[in-house]
């Protein structure tokens, strides 16, 4: 039959304890959802992913004859306005935009982001059209290997910035 009183199978806990625990509990949840919605600071993890955004990014335009050839024939000028005009957009994808959840870091009012994205961007370019030997394929002289390092970082540049902030 049944009986009005439940069973009890353990000691009662103070409802204290309870309530303490249960306290406890909230806390960890609050700590995390607050470490969660925190700001991502530059780390070695969004270094790795920017590496893989310029690799991927750049790889297909280094063997791209149409690149070869542009790098050849555009004037430095020209090739240092595409060069400012990539660290424009940068900056405004990484500083302006709002797209991921980033902290503000800066070195001396250049946002830390837009150095290691822009560095390792032109790092690879450069290393990639050495690497493959694209520079003696195309035939390339100086201004012409600056010039394909600069066109091809456009690409890695933007592909560093969108791959690090996706989080």
């Amino acid at each position: 039959m049944m009986n009005p009183e439940p069973e009890r199978n353990r000691e009662e806990e103070p409802v204290e304890e309870r309530l303490a625990e249960i306290y406890r509990g909230l806390k960890e949840l609050k700590e995390e959802v607050e470490e969660e919605r925190a700001p991502d600071k530059l780390g070695w993890d969004d270094i790795a992913q920017e590496i893989v955004g310029a690799v991927t990014f750049a790889l297909p335009f280094i063997f791209a004859g149409e690149l070869w050839e542009v790098a050849k024939k555009v004037s430095i000028e020209r090739s240092l306005t595409i060069l400012a005009m990539t660290f424009v957009l940068a900056y405004l994808l990484i500083a302006k935009s709002h797209i991921g959840n980033l902290k503000k870091e800066e070195v001396l009012h250049i946002p830390k982001r837009l150095l290691t994205v822009t560095t390792i961007s032109y790092v690879i370019s450069a290393a990639l059209i050495y690497l493959y030997d694209i520079n003696r394929v195309a035939g390339f002289s100086l201004s012409g290997y600056l010039n394909a390092t600069i066109l091809i970082s456009t690409f890695a540049v933007i592909g560093a910035t969108a791959v690090d902030m996706v989080k």
